[in-house]
């Protein structure tokens, strides 16, 4: 009884109640009651004191956050995580999440893990505590010489750094297309969501106040655990065959699924971007593409100078003992990696795993996290499989928004060095073959490949596509911003047969046209996937005139899109008569483009041209390229810029217009070019291979009214150089020459930009016609830094700001033969301001800041020679609207 005495002495209440019963007990029948009196206040005084007991000795405990490698930043899996004294505790995910919820004493929170330093921290009770655990890693000790993860004592004399070596020195060794034939087959699965997917957006955003279903869709991110609604996803089952000798690599694609909503923008297109932006990582290699940029790889020949390596624990690893190699960059800003490799301790040094992200400070725009891994198998001969390639990232516009979860997960499986039974397949032309079969795969199929791999999450995106469409505001969205990103609008929801566009001309204007109005279309594959008709008509209400285009082709190949698509080998006839802008051609877009009206000065220098075109143009997979034509074409003048023939007493008389009638020959050759294909321009990705031009075009005097005879060559080249972990420069050259006597019309003229925008291939600050010669050379070099110097900058880093330098030239002549001043019987008298270059080459010189607001690139232009022309700017601050990463 000691036990419930020391309770009711705790208890005043309960002690007062005990005794006023212990007085009233008179009899046998006094004392049962006064026991089940005491076991019912005993009963009441155990339940009402229980809170206070617990509250005393245990206390509610919530915490959720993330375990890191406190050296590189990287996610650590399987970490042991528990509060201290107790048996409460969980482990980390495969991302290094972790949750914990429970009622305990301890309020410590403890972190192991092999090969880290143990961490332990406090954490309040009675909240929710969120928190980022960064653990430092031991020393690992190899052949008694210890390397430790501290900057002021590293030094690349040490175990690590020539471990390494021997890896780089073996990376080639083991590369299996050292076998005569190799095959495999890959699964590919390529997902985009919206992160953090919070239902309130069902409710605030217009578009989807009726899609209550989207919750149906949700998912989990395998980065965050955060929930995602998914947007597209793509899966791909390729068979990939090579051959050593002859050198060839092809592929069959199986299976093609995609669904979401960058269905909107041109598929051979994207295609391109994602094959760019999530490039197949090879990390034997020196440079490794990604996100359009250059990565210097962990084993680089390079990597010892660039990268600090560090030795840790030895485990197994898929069956076999590897070491850990840690590396991180010298500058954590660089373009480098992040991670830890693991590598047998053989003679091999076969490189087994490896687990890598950017450094948290690395300059690269939209991307908030990423982490890559990679998983390898060894055959009996040490020769590299690779069975997993997987890169997740978080991309984020606006630091502050949820963002976009990315996912490229590739799986490879049935690995052959075995000769195919078909060697047909190294004869295809294309490097990649889809089947016709390929998208008609029935559902049981992908359910088959999906099964295989525990990897895969199977996604709904066609379904949610479906029901998303049925909204009107939706689907009226998308329509519109389908037709501002291709620029066409369809005439039929499905099967459209016609389509008219582009949406972005359909008004402009000039000095000679006044307001200019616009209306055209195309065919498409709907109703016939090798033949058909382009065109447009145009109106200008200050001319009066009507102006017109009408093109018939037939393409060899079959489409399965538009037109123009990737390859190109078409016979093509157009008929053409409108507006010639001398001086002034764009490169990627059209030339009365609403978008490019503004002018830095007044543009008149506008002739009519009218132009009868008969050609052939054949484009192989292999980059090159030729084509041949015949061409009519009768230029007009105007009142801004008349055709004044000099006669043989140096007095002048109007000409109406000329004829000539050409003959072009032209090559081309890109091999490995990358580009993003619109509707009606290829747009560059990457210029990492070289691109070479050549054109000839000969017309002869008196064949079909042709009033000069004309011979001119153009000769050109375009590279990138990467000059990794330091940015990269662009270098475009020409060279022309003009054979014959011909009036200046048919002269060579530089490509003059009236725009405020920044154009390649053309001259910021020159004029239209300002120069004109019969041979010339000119040339652009652009030097992007990616931040080489501003990353260096207290502060000035923090604005992730990269420098551009660019410098432009333009070297011409002109012969006796083709001056006005000298010989000038028959030829047209130049326009007014309209020089020869007396004082060597033209030049403009840049320097720009790129990465403004992660989307805006400013330059400021100088005029470096001929700076007394009148009317002509000497500086100038021009702008471009990009999107890169």
């Amino acid at each position: 009884m000691p036990e419930i005495f020391v309770f009711l002495k705790k208890k005043p209440d309960l002690r007062a109640i005990f005794m006023t019963h212990l007085i009233e007990i008179k009899n046998r029948k006094a004392v049962m009651k006064l026991k089940r009196s005491f076991a019912i206040i005993c009963t009441l005084g155990l339940l009402l004191s229980l809170p206070a007991v617990l509250s005393a000795q245990q206390q509610r405990i919530e915490v959720e956050g993330i375990v890191k490698d406190s050296l590189t930043d990287e996610a650590l899996s399987y970490v042991n995580v528990w509060l201290e004294g107790t048996t409460v505790g969980t482990m980390t995910d495969d991302n290094g999440h972790f949750t914990l919820q429970a009622y305990a004493e301890s309020n410590t929170l403890v972190i192991k893990y092999l090969g880290y330093e143990d961490f332990s921290m406090q954490v309040k009770p009675g909240v929710k505590n969120n928190v980022t655990i960064q653990l430092r890693q031991l020393a690992y000790q190899l052949d008694d010489i210890t390397v430790r993860p501290q900057k002021e004592r590293y030094s690349r004399n040490n175990p690590a750094v020539d471990f390494i070596r021997n890896v780089i020195d073996r990376r080639k060794l083991n590369d299996p297309r050292n076998h005569e034939y190799y095959s495999f087959q890959t699964y590919e699965q390529k997902s985009f969501a919206q992160n953090d997917f919070d239902e309130k957006v069902l409710k605030s955003n217009w578009l989807l106040k009726h899609a209550d279903f989207l919750l149906d869709y949700v998912d989990t991110s395998a980065v965050t655990g955060k929930p995602i609604l998914p947007l597209f996803n793509e899966e791909i089952i390729e068979n990939t065959y090579y051959r050593k000798q002859p050198k060839s690599e092809k592929s069959i694609i199986e299976g093609f699924n995609r669904a979401g909503l960058i269905e909107i923008i041109s598929e051979e297109g994207m295609t391109q971007i994602l094959e760019e932006v999530f490039k197949e990582i090879d990390i034997f290699q020196d440079n490794i593409p990604l996100f359009l940029q250059r990565f210097v790889s962990p084993i680089s020949s390079i990597g010892p100078n660039f990268y600090k390596y560090y030795l840790y624990d030895t485990l197994m690893v898929g069956g076999m003992q590897c070491v850990d190699v840690a590396f991180v960059p010298f500058n954590s800003e660089s373009f480098g990696f992040t991670g830890h490799m693991f590598v047998t301790l053989d003679s091999a040094y076969f490189v087994k795993k490896i687990k890598f992200n950017v450094p948290k400070d690395i300059n690269l725009n939209f991307v908030s996290y990423m982490a890559i891994e990679q998983d390898f198998d060894r055959t009996a001969d040490n020769t590299r499989l690779i069975m997993k390639n997987d890169i997740v990232a978080e991309l984020k516009i606006i630091n502050k928004q949820s963002g976009l979860y990315a996912r490229r997960l590739r799986l490879y499986r049935n690995h052959s060095f075995t000769e195919p039974e078909n060697l047909d397949v190294f004869y295809q032309d294309a490097p990649v073959v889809e089947l016709d079969e390929a998208r008609k795969q029935p559902d049981i199929y992908w359910r088959d490949k999906r099964m295989k791999e525990k990897d895969i999450k199977e996604t709904s995106v066609d379904k949610m596509m479906v029901r998303l469409r049925k909204i009107p505001a939706f689907y009226w969205t998308e329509k519109v911003v389908g037709a501002l990103i291709n620029g066409y609008v369809q005439t039929s929801e499905t099967n459209s047969l016609f389509e008219f566009g582009p949406a972005n001309t359909l008004f402009s204007g000039n000095m000679l046209e006044g307001s200019r109005f616009r209306l055209g279309g195309t065919t498409t594959v709907n109703m016939s996937r090798r033949f058909f008709a382009d065109g447009y008509v145009a109106y200008g209400t200050g001319d009066h005139k009507l102006k017109y285009d009408a093109i018939l082709e037939y393409s060899f190949n079959n489409k399965k899109f538009f037109r123009k698509e990737y390859p190109f080998h078409y016979l093509r006839a157009e008929y053409k008569y409108d507006i010639n802008q001398i001086g002034q051609h764009y490169l990627y877009t059209n030339p009365d483009n609403i978008f490019m009206m503004p002018k830095r000065r007044r543009n008149d220098l506008i002739t009519y041209m009218r132009t009868a075109e008969l050609s052939y143009y054949h484009e192989y997979y292999n980059g090159w390229g030729w084509g041949v034509g015949g061409r009519h074409l009768t230029e007009w003048a105007t009142q801004y810029v008349p055709f004044e023939r000099i006669l043989a007493d140096g007095s002048t008389t109007p000409q109406l217009f000329y004829r000539s009638a050409q003959l072009e020959v032209k090559a081309r050759w890109a091999p490995n070019e990358k580009f993003y294909q619109s509707r009606n321009y290829r747009y560059p990705i990457t210029l990492d291979a070289p691109i070479f031009t050549i054109s000839h075009v000969f017309a002869h005097k008196g064949f079909l009214g042709s009033d000069y005879n004309y011979n001119r060559t153009d000769v050109g080249i375009r590279k990138r150089f990467w000059m990794s972990p330091f940015g990269y420069i662009d270098i475009y050259g020409q060279l022309a020459k003009v054979w014959d006597r011909v009036p200046y019309p048919l002269l060579i003229i530089p490509n003059a930009n009236l725009s405020y925008s920044i154009e390649p291939e053309s001259y910021t600050l020159m004029d239209p016609m300002e120069f004109i010669n019969d041979r010339a050379a000119l040339w652009e070099v652009t030097y992007f830094m990616n931040g080489t110097i501003l990353n260096r900058l207290p502060l000035i880093k923090y604005l992730q700001l990269r420098e551009v330098v660019a410098f432009r030239g333009w070297y011409g002549d002109l012969s006796d033969k083709n001056n006005p001043a000298k010989n000038g019987e028959g030829l047209f008298k130049f326009p007014e301001n309209s020089y020869l270059m007396t004082e060597g080459p033209y030049m403009e010189m840049s320097f720009g800041l790129d990465n403004i607001f992660k989307i805006l690139r400013l330059d400021y232009v100088w005029r470096l020679s001929y700076k007394n022309h009148p009317h002509t700017p000497n500086s100038g601050i021009r702008m471009k609207m990009q999107f890169s990463f």
